[in-house]
């Protein structure tokens, strides 16, 4: 009697037909962020794991600083789209053409010393080449006189 007990009282992991009961599994749930031109922000909860960032959906979280984030698909990288920080953005980039410009200045101002130097070293090189054609004019004077001389004291030896 203790056998028919046993055996008619089905364990928690049977079923009555004895077949086993999976257990079940803790779906776990993953979190995204969606950012494309129409939609900026948009956070995600799926049971999918997404290891890379797939065009619109980016797996790294923004900075929680950011007052409106929104993915740089072509950095890679999340920015703020706030108008508080296109104000910020608007000075910073002020600021940085004002340094090209002062860049551009001082460049242009190299490049006509550096033009004004080349013309001087022009000037000394065409002078230099008025020289040492002179001089080679009176190398041949003078070694033309001494042929001249050679020949005349060689024809008073004789």
């Amino acid at each position: 009697m203790t056998e028919e007990t046993q055996n008619s009282v089905a364990t928690s992991a049977e079923k009555t037909d004895n077949t086993k009961v999976e257990p079940k599994k803790e779906v776990v749930m993953h979190t995204y962020y969606w950012s494309n031109e129409d939609v900026p922000f948009r956070v995600l909860r799926t049971a999918d794991e997404i290891t890379s960032n797939q065009y619109p959906i980016v797996v790294t979280a923004p900075d929680p600083n950011l007052k409106a984030p929104k993915y740089d698909w072509m950095k890679g990288e999340w920015y703020d789209v706030s108008e508080e920080s296109y104000g910020q953005r608007l000075t910073a980039v002020t600021e940085s053409l004002k340094t090209l410009e002062g860049s551009i200045t001082s460049l242009q101002e190299a490049h006509k010393d550096n033009l004004q130097s080349a013309e001087a070293s022009d000037k000394v090189m065409d002078q230099l080449q008025a020289s040492v054609q002179q001089t080679n004019r009176m190398v041949a004077n003078l070694s033309a006189m001494m042929v001249a001389l050679s020949k005349r004291s060689q024809s008073n030896n004789n």
